[in-house]
């Protein structure tokens, strides 16, 4: 049986933290170079978790960054069973399909204006990203823009005129349908002169101009349009603007081409790639320089206390004691450490924020540190107050209590 004692948490942290106390001002020197450590690297990462991370996420709520647009050149047919496939990708936001460039041109016309104004009427329906949340438009009812609804002074519940024209057997025709403003899309969520509709009253509209005939504009036409069953467009929009590269490429393989705003999205993600590999260097250079610091600090404070663990040894506490104890000082200073740094932190980001405050919108942070990256840095500045206590202690185990007294 051996006569050691084992190892009690209890009793190790209760010997630790009166060690600690006694050595209160050297373990404040060492808590200050972790904060004088951390504080920094915590503000630049939260400077690029916020700018950067904030410039991604705008673009990733602008429905335009993430859309793509089918290269106009009339040789693909897209049919249900295509759509269908396409929306399992899990790459795929949003898709729908519409109806050709040129027949989605329209004049609305509004009493309340002054001229008519041209829109591109495109094809909604429940998750699309322009209609940022709002109910999709059904019948003969339209979502406008606020640029568009500007131009008509309409709003929701105004009642506008959509006139139609076509040629057909030589003669010209008319017609025209009277549509509804369903809602008028915030100025955040606008693109240009635009109105959505229900894919309906676009077929309906394309179907007219093509010649048939439709019921609401008439009775003139070349009998009733036959059952769509492909469509020459569509509307799609990635997941996210990190997917639309491999969204294109994956079309491409198809043999659609489409057009992104691939090149805005690569500086993009470029610069935070960028910024993350200089923080990264800079936090290795910072970390090893407090790792040195640390190790000096301990070193010097394990050789001035080779008495007090020789006595430990010569008590019977075995290596296990020898090396925890260290390693206890170590975690605690850490910590402290830490908390030193946070605060620090917490008024370099304040600072930051408020003076950025005039360009940032609700939610937006120009610093920004979630609590997973408070967790990384304070384990990071765990692990370098821990290893050189380790190797101190585990020195300090091989001491041979004899000699190390006989010397004192």
């Amino acid at each position: 049986m051996s006569g050691r004692p084992a190892l009690r948490p209890g009793q190790l942290l209760r010997l630790a933290w009166h060690d600690l106390w006694h050595e209160r001002w050297l373990a404040a020197c060492a808590a200050c170079v972790l904060a004088a450590t951390l504080a920094p690297l915590w503000t630049l990462w939260g400077l690029e978790r916020g700018v950067i991370g904030t410039l991604i996420e705008r673009q990733d709520r602008d429905p335009l960054m993430r859309e793509l647009v089918p290269a106009a050149t009339g040789a693909n047919r897209f049919d249900a069973a295509w759509f269908e496939r396409v929306r399992r990708w899990p790459e795929v936001g949003f898709v729908i399909p519409t109806v050709r460039s040129a027949a989605a041109l329209v004049e609305l016309f509004s009493e309340a204006a002054n001229a008519p104004v041209a829109v591109d009427l495109r094809a909604t329906a429940a998750g699309d990203p322009l209609l940022a949340g709002a109910a999709p438009p059904a019948g003969r009812s339209l979502v406008l823009t606020e640029e568009a609804a500007r131009r008509l002074n309409a709003k929701a519940g105004s009642t506008l005129t959509l006139p139609l024209q076509r040629e057909r057997e030589g003669r010209g025709e008319t017609a025209a349908l009277a549509v509804t403003v369903h809602s008028v899309l915030p100025l955040a969520a606008s693109d240009g002169r635009a109105a959505l509709a229900a894919p309906a009253l676009l077929e309906a509209i394309e179907s007219w101009r093509d010649g048939y005939r439709v019921e609401g504009l008439g009775e003139a036409g070349s009998g009733a349009p036959p059952p769509r069953e492909v469509h020459p467009m569509f509307r799609l929009y990635a997941t996210s603007i990190r997917e639309v590269e491999a969204l294109a490429a994956r079309l491409e393989a198809e043999g659609v081409s489409t057009h992104t705003r691939a090149r805005e999205i690569a500086a993009t993600l470029g610069l935070q790639r960028n910024l993350r590999t200089v923080l990264g260097l800079v936090a290795a250079i910072t970390l090893s320089g407090a790792v040195i610091a640390l190790a000096a600090l301990q070193i010097a404070d394990l050789r001035r206390k080779r008495r007090e663990y020789a006595l430990l040894k010569l008590t019977g506490h075995g290596r296990a004691w020898l090396v925890a104890l260290p390693c206890v000082h170590a975690v605690a200073v850490a910590l402290v450490g830490a908390l030193l740094a946070l605060g620090v932190y917490a008024l370099a980001a304040l600072a930051i924020n408020t003076y950025f405050a005039a360009h940032l919108a609700v939610g937006e942070a120009a610093v920004r540190l979630g609590g997973a990256g408070v967790a990384a840095g304070t384990l990071a500045a765990a692990i370098i107050s821990v290893l050189p206590a380790l190797a101190g202690g585990w020195r300090a185990s091989n001491v041979e209590a004899a000699d190390e007294l006989r010397e004192q």
